[in-house]
């Protein structure tokens, strides 16, 4: 006969003594006599297997799911200031007077807290809420069960993370706090151990869930006096030290970018209100980190003290982290900005600290209906659920949004390193949600990874090559500097990428610069006269020079009115002498100057702005057309064409001057509405439906939940119980016979 092992649940044979899986042995007790004994039965469906984590606000568990026949995380709300439980019992005692009313007042605010995150089944981000109930005097959340391991133990098992990878890793928290913050959640200790990467060992394609909200936490701390303040050093921004602190979107905000902070870095920041009276929090990019300026100034904007000086919420925050333009936010100054740290707040922060090794903290329960996060539910005739269109071209992503009876509506378009260049880079609604039918669904689109353009930098002075280069938009600069080169002294050489052509900002530009002072000096023993050059070719130039043993170091310049090859300048002059094998600066015409059409501020947008845009950027608007459009607003730009009459890419080069044509739309086309009017209004034939399947579609098989926190020890010598009685199922009960 088989049995159903408490450590792992896995099946192996009842004959051997412990689990030749996980090496778990039959019948070990619970770690602490108020925990519940394995292979309990909760709800008449979970079975209670081994503690994965506890501490001052509730136990863990691993669980299975017999109707599923899946692994779960079970987690019960069991806060040890204001109950327990006796050895061996299931029920929950909870102490009376005044801690009886504050563990209700935790509860109800669990329970709200599941009921609404119950419903992010399909943001990519939160672990799903499978189920929870009332039970036993308290209540329970059963959770998805996930591999893998935390970021703290991820950090510790690699060290600092690249920019790229870090970024992936904020962005995706990000993205999901933004779904949580809109229905007034917040999670109150995001900290690398509260989230989870589930594929630790696929270091460029990290996918991470956010685990442990403080519904719990926060409901009880509330009242308690020895549990008012629970912070985490470093992650908790200045408000959180205070029981009534003005905690919004910005708390977690701060939090997040702490994250950020420590896996660029390595390096917790320091303590929030050691910070507000001397701030010493280095930028990455003085530790060593390879961070663009806009990049770096998002972060430090979101890692201010006070919260009038914070970035204010995870949309916002996400967008500047993507932005080419960060602007930095004042410091607010007061009186109160010197002086010593209040005694209170260090023996807070040593309450903190000792808070972090918490583990199991609940995050609320409540009575939902088992089908939660079990497939797809019926819905009524007149609304629709929303498919994902993110990652998917655009047009193709219209076509999806219209099978399920929705619009779309494109808002803008942005820049994107993980989304190629015509696909969605992000969905207002979110994937999932179920909405009334002829709802339009905001989406941007995806320009692909932000680029520049090489300018003609060889020839030029170092300065002025840095110059054009920042001017560019590279940041990422490294300059070798070569004492053996040919060439004119502290000029440019050599360019690591071919100059005018297109290469993401963030591509280190390497420029070697000639620091051979005797190279442009020649033979000072025979002196040559300098040619007129004005009016020959460049191989012409090169033979010429050649023959009277003088070098050249070409530069090439944009020239209004001086056609593409030829002459501008030259400099020794005509006529002048020169020493044998030195260097002549010739500089060469590059033609009209040549701009780079930005559709970040065109495409999408009211056609009074997109016109400044263009002018701002040296081109001017010719033609305007307009046409119907099902997707974007009345007014605004569907295209830009060229003088060519092809549509124009992101970055195009185009002579200064150039002129646009723009294509406006008009709009929905008023006849396709009046045509779709008619096909709703007509009858149709309702389609019968069958009974809703019991049996959800089978899933991958879920993965390991590891303790939100580091776990007490385990005692080395439990006391003897008698033998636990294991809540065993009755027949009547439907479940299999299985030996615990």
């Amino acid at each position: 006969m088989e049995r159903l092992c408490m450590g792992c649940m896995e099946m192996y044979d009842d004959k051997l003594p412990v689990c030749p899986h996980c090496g778990y042995a039959f019948n070990t007790p619970p770690k602490q006599s108020y925990h519940i004994v394995p292979g309990s039965v909760l709800h008449q469906r979970f079975i209670v297997g081994k503690v994965l984590g506890f501490g001052g606000f509730g136990v863990t568990y691993l669980g299975w799911d017999y109707l599923m026949q899946r692994k779960v995380a079970i987690k019960e709300y069991l806060p040890s200031e204001f109950a327990t439980r006796m050895p061996t019992q299931m029920k929950v005692t909870v102490y009376s007077g005044d801690k009886e009313e504050q563990f209700m007042d935790g509860l109800k605010k669990t329970i709200d807290e599941a009921r609404r995150l119950a419903k992010f089944e399909t943001v990519p981000g939160i672990v799903q809420i499978y189920d929870c109930f009332e039970e036993n005097g308290t209540s329970y959340i059963v959770m998805e069960f996930l591999e893998g391991m935390s970021l703290k133990q991820y950090i510790a098992r690699t060290g600092k993370m690249t920019v790229d990878q870090a970024f992936s890793v904020v962005q995706q928290v990000a993205v999901a706090m933004e779904a949580v913050h809109r229905s007034g959640i917040l999670h109150r200790d995001i900290a690398p151990d509260n989230i989870y990467v589930l594929n630790p060992d696929d270091p460029d394609h990290l996918k991470v869930k956010l685990l442990d909200f403080g519904a719990a936490r926060y409901a009880t701390t509330k009242h308690s006096k020895s549990l008012s303040v629970i912070i985490k050093p470093g992650y908790a921004p200045e408000e959180q030290y205070r029981s009534r602190g003005d905690q919004g979107t910005w708390t977690d905000v701060y939090a997040l970018a702490a994250t950020f902070y420590k896996m660029l870095t390595g390096i917790t920041p320091e303590d929030a209100m050691e910070r507000s009276v001397k701030d010493e929090v280095k930028r990455p990019s003085k530790l060593g980190v390879k961070i663009s300026k806009p990049m770096e100034t998002a972060l430090m904007n979101a890692l201010n003290v006070k919260i009038q000086d914070r970035t204010q919420t995870m949309e916002e925050f996400a967008q500047e982290l993507m932005a080419a333009e960060v602007k930095e936010r004042k410091i607010t100054k007061t009186k109160n900005d010197v002086g010593a740290i209040p005694k209170w707040v260090i023996g807070l922060a040593g309450a903190g600290i000792a808070a972090i090794v918490v583990v199991g903290v609940l995050i609320g329960t409540g009575k939902i209906p088992i089908g939660i996060g079990w497939g797809h539910s019926q819905i009524d005739a007149n609304m629709a659920r929303v498919p994902n269109v993110v990652n998917h071209d655009a047009d193709e992503a219209e076509t999806m949004l219209s099978n399920e009876s929705l619009g779309m509506s494109r808002d803008r378009v942005t820049y994107s390193e993980e989304i190629p260049a015509n696909m969605v880079s992000y969905q207002e609604i979110q994937a999932g949600s179920t909405v009334e039918k002829n709802t339009d669904v905001v989406v941007w689109i995806s320009l692909g990874e932000r680029t520049g353009v090489i300018p003609s930098i060889l020839g030029q002075q170092r300065e002025a090559a840095e110059e054009m280069l920042q001017e560019a938009g590279f940041e990422d600069i490294e300059i070798v500097e070569d004492t053996e080169a040919e060439g004119i002294y502290n000029s440019v050489v050599t360019v690591s990428e071919d100059v005018g052509s297109s290469v993401g900002l963030k591509t280190t530009i390497t420029i070697t610069i000639c620091m051979n002072e005797n190279a442009e000096r020649g033979d000072s023993s025979e002196q040559v006269e300098v040619p007129d050059v004005s009016e020959l070719t460049k191989d012409e130039i090169e033979k010429v020079m050649e023959e009277l043993g003088l070098k050249i170091s070409w530069v090439e310049e944009y020239h209004d009115t001086i056609e593409e090859g030829a002459v501008i300048s030259q400099s020794p002059e005509k006529g002048e002498m020169a020493n044998k094998d030195s260097y002549i600066e010739i500089h060469i015409s590059l033609g009209v100057e040549q701009v780079y059409l930005e559709l970040e501020n065109i495409l999408y947008q009211p056609r009074s702005s997109a016109e400044k845009a263009i002018e701002e950027q040296d081109l001017i608007v010719g033609k305007v057309t307009e046409e119907y459009s099902d997707s974007i607003a009345s007014g605004n730009v569907i295209r830009v064409l060229g003088a060519d009459g092809k549509e124009m890419q992101n970055q195009a080069a185009l002579d200064k001057g150039s002129s646009l044509t723009l294509v406006i739309s008009r709009g929905k086309d008023p006849a396709k509405q009046t045509a779709a009017a008619r096909e709703t209004a007509a009858p149709t034939q309702a389609p019968q439906t069958t009974a809703a399947p019991t049996q959800a579609p089978e899933t991958t098989a879920a993965p390991t939940q590891a303790p939100e926190t580091t776990a007490a020890p385990e005692t080395t010598a439990a006391p003897e119980t008698t033998a636990a009685p294991t809540q065993a199922p009755t027949k009547d009960s439907g479940m299999p016979d299985i030996n615990f």
